[in-house]
């Protein structure tokens, strides 16, 4: 690096460079009247992002021309049939070619210029193919007669500097038609148009992948919606331990779809959320109609793009409340277990409780045999001793009366003894 270039003595932000190139991660072609461009969408598919780059830097090098630097996100070839130039975007990669010569031909349709250019490798599911034609006005009638299959929306740009025209009708090798009749915008003016009316096409496939999933969504939500009405109606009648166990093991069975559903479709949901808002973004150009004859693009496609998008949004919503409803169904029939378990655990405190006094009562019982037989043996053995202190001649009193007074003593001394051990072990 030159020395007299100051180089600002900072630590960058590791996502720096790639931000600011954000900016120009979406260039358009410079256009002039008339061209032809062929554009196509791919979904991401099993292959890594750097096998894709080897096959672009194959088809590259296999036409003479630079791959694109290491890391770059697009890149521009020239080829023997127009320019190419390739976009990688977060969930799709798009393909464009601006055609020159035999292939630019408007009386060709797309299938027949497929035939007539080299083509890469597809880097995944291919989902959009757009052919656009751009003619100055004088060619204008004749190529709109190219995409009058059926109703075509027609929208004026730019206070009529520049029209576009499309029926959204696929032809037969499957591409959607666009023609842009010019007027006086600049070849500058004219790539931008270009590249909003193919990422319209672009951003409305990408927003309507979400309506299968909300299709395929409407029966399941329809089938756990009366599941979760018939456990509610169980519910109230629920009345033993093994019932709740039962309904408890449906509502963990219906959550568990539920939100294995929510899982699955959060990401494509919210994609379609995001590309129904740069579609409206970009409609707003293509609001203006160009003749009373037909409709504008963009209320053309509102029309029939809103209910797909409303589908997806109020599915989306459904999942989400029903995921509610059964969190609300589970916490009530928890609760109504736990008060049959508080139900049965009172009852057995209660039987507890009450074998305790039998017990305490048996003890008691047991206490009292025990002093007698204690006793007995105690009065036995202090009658042998009286008998021996009788036979020394030692004994003041009778033998029967010397005994008669042992016993109320021992059985006494018997008891406290036990009251005392009693005592004892109920204070630990």
């Amino acid at each position: 690096m030159p020395p007299d270039i100051a180089v600002p003595p900072f630590s960058s932000h590791a996502a720096r460079e790639a931000l600011l190139s954000e900016a120009h991660a979406r260039p358009f072609f410079r256009l002039e009247a008339p061209a032809r461009i062929l554009a196509f969408a791919f979904l991401r598919g099993e292959a890594g992002a750097e096998e894709l780059r080897a096959r672009l830097d194959a088809f590259a090098q296999a036409h003479g021309v630079s791959p694109a630097p290491q890391g770059a996100r697009h890149h521009r070839l020239a080829l023997p049939h127009g320019l190419f130039r390739w976009e990688e975007h977060t969930e799709f990669t798009s393909y464009v070619f601006m055609l020159s010569g035999e292939a630019a031909r408007l009386d060709l349709s797309g299938g027949e210029v497929l035939r007539l250019i080299a083509l890469p490798e597809q880097p995944g599911p291919h989902l959009v193919s757009v052919d656009l034609s751009v003619v100055s006005e004088s060619e204008g009638e004749a190529a709109l007669s190219h995409v009058k299959s059926g109703v075509v929306s027609l929208s004026s740009f730019e206070g009529g500097r520049a029209r576009v025209a499309s029926d959204f009708t696929p032809d037969e090798a499957g591409f959607v038609r666009f023609v842009i009749v010019n007027r006086e915008l600049s070849d500058r003016g004219l790539g931008a148009l270009a590249r909003n009316v193919m990422e319209v096409e672009f951003y409305r496939m990408l927003a309507l992948l979400g309506l299968p999933e909300a299709q395929r969504l409407g029966p399941i939500i329809r089938e756990i919606e009366r599941g979760l009405a018939d456990l509610a109606g169980d519910l109230v009648h629920q009345r033993t331990l093994e019932e709740g166990d039962a309904l408890l093991m449906r509502l963990t069975d219906m959550t568990a779809r539920i939100e294995a559903e929510i899982a699955r479709t959060t990401f494509r949901f919210g994609a379609t959320r995001a590309y129904g808002a740069i579609l409206a973004d970009r409609l707003k150009l293509f609001d203006v109609p160009a003749s009373g004859e037909a409709p504008a693009i963009a209320s053309f496609l509102d029309r029939r793009n809103a209910p797909a998008l409303r589908t997806c949004e109020r599915m989306e919503a459904n999942l989400a409340d029903l995921a509610a409803r059964l969190t609300r169904a589970s916490s009530l029939l928890r609760t109504r277990i736990d008060v049959e378990l508080a139900k049965q655990n009172n009852a057995l405190l209660a039987s507890m409780s009450e074998r305790t006094r039998l017990q305490l009562r048996l003890q008691q019982t047991v206490e009292g045999l025990s002093v007698a037989a204690i006793s007995y043996y105690v009065v036995g053995l202090a009658a042998y001793l009286l008998k021996g202190v009788k036979e020394g001649g030692l004994l003041p009193v009778p033998l029967d009366l010397a005994v008669g007074i042992t016993v109320p003593a021992a059985v006494l001394a018997i008891a406290l003894v036990v009251r005392r051990i009693r005592n004892r072990h109920g204070g630990v």
